[in-house]
């Protein structure tokens, strides 16, 4: 495996210590195609390893990392083997531009796995398009890259924002019967997007907004916002944010007595979500793209888990498998997949249009992912999980589904 940058290799030298040696671009031949030659298919694999947005990027590097170690185990793709570089963005838009094009114009991949961060993924756009590489997203959700859709651009796994939000406004109205909403976002493209679309929906089936605050992801007192929200006397709240300042939020709400029912965004889909908030956790909600819960002990995300605890003992230390590393897993299948119909003589449009063949496929985790002609969101639909009394998770059987207006 590729590793990009020192700063990542001191952090994360202990959990990818069994990788390959690092191999210069000399390696390949600037032929017909970037990043392939008659041995291997080299890869970018972008995101935030570092900062606000870490639990998210080393997600996608880990899951990424046991999905391609596996194929190269079973032969490679089309006799090819799969080689990787891995750059940190550090959750800073800027500097994923610039490790994007590095990826690009030093590294010469053949494609990019990645970024992992919404904020990123949105200021990356314009890059996206100048210079064509194809470009696979598990984790982020902005919609800024699939509407409209960017021809070298596919998503796998979770949902756009756009439809997420949607999702959302619907399922608290016809599930929860909420009368009145309050919204609490985070203040950046993750929460912007995510945060108008419950908005947008809930004027669309007349339901009252009882209220509206933002919070930064840094933050970690939320009372003044809350105090005002509980105001209101909402039904429901709906906390559109990372995982972190999610779950203080559901604790600080349930200790200044708001007795609304507690909503969450995919971002909020950590396993760990019930014992950071504790007890106050019982009884809320949250959007989730996965058919199989990372923490189950059945089926394939036994399995799974105990290869994860093996390659990255560190990660599962701490309370890993979680969201964004079964989320990259299983797009990776995807993306794999697209590789493998792409044939013997891989080219990056060809790439392309092999990812366009893909129609209700079945990874791991993930819900079922199909493209098509101008259509790059691959998931269209979304689970609810229900803390129980116990704090358990509970996969509940409603499946959310995007509209169709919003499906290319």
């Amino acid at each position: 495996m590729f590793i990009g940058t020192r700063h990542f290799w001191r952090a994360a030298s202990s959990l990818f210590a069994a990788a390959p040696l690092l191999l210069t671009s000399a390696f390949y031949v600037h032929a017909d195609e970037p990043g392939v030659d008659q041995q291997a298919i080299k890869i970018g694999i972008l995101g935030s390893l570092t900062g606000p947005a870490a639990v998210f990027g080393t997600g996608n590097l880990a899951g990424a990392t046991l999905a391609f170690e596996e194929a190269n185990a079973s032969g490679g793709i089309n006799g090819r083997k799969l080689e990787w570089v891995s750059l940190d963005d550090e959750s800073s838009p800027p500097k994923g531009i610039v490790a994007y094009k590095r990826l690009v114009d030093q590294e010469n991949v053949f494609a990019i796995f990645g970024p992992s961060s919404s904020a990123v993924g949105q200021a990356l756009v314009p890059t996206f398009k100048s210079t064509g590489t194809p470009t696979f997203a598990t984790i982020f959700s902005t919609p800024a890259v699939t509407e409209p859709p960017i021809d070298n651009v596919f998503r796998s796994g979770t949902m756009s924002d756009s439809q997420a939000g949607q999702a959302i406004a619907d399922y608290v109205i016809d599930h929860l019967g909420a009368k009145s909403v309050a919204l609490i976002r985070q203040s950046d493209e993750y929460g912007r997007h995510g945060g108008d679309s419950v908005v947008e929906e809930l004027a669309h089936r007349k339901i009252p907004l009882a209220s509206e605050e933002q919070f930064n992801v840094t933050d970690t007192d939320f009372t003044s916002q809350l105090t005002r929200i509980a105001q209101t006397t909402p039904d429901v709240l709906v906390v559109y944010g990372f995982p972190n300042p999610s779950a203080i939020i559901t604790r600080q709400a349930k200790q200044l007595g708001l007795t609304a029912t507690i909503m969450g965004s995919n971002a909020a889909g950590s396993r760990k979500y019930p014992d950071i908030v504790g007890e106050a956790a019982a009884g809320t909600h949250n959007v989730v793209t996965l058919k199989t819960l990372p923490e189950s002990t059945e089926g394939e995300a036994a399995e799974f888990s105990s290869k994860f605890a093996a390659r990255f003992p560190d990660l599962a230390r701490q309370g890993r498998p979680d969201l964004a590393d079964v989320l990259a897993y299983g797009g990776a299948h995807v993306f794999l997949e697209g590789l493998r119909r792409a044939g013997d003589t891989p080219t990056q449009r060809g790439f392309i249009s092999a990812l366009e063949t893909i129609e209700n496929f079945e990874a791991p985790f993930i819900l079922p992912t199909t493209y098509g002609k101008g259509i790059r969101e691959g998931n269209q639909a979304a689970r609810v999980v229900e803390i129980q009394p116990d704090l358990s998770r509970k996969l509940l059987p409603v499946v959310l589904t995007a509209p169709k207006e919003n499906s290319q």
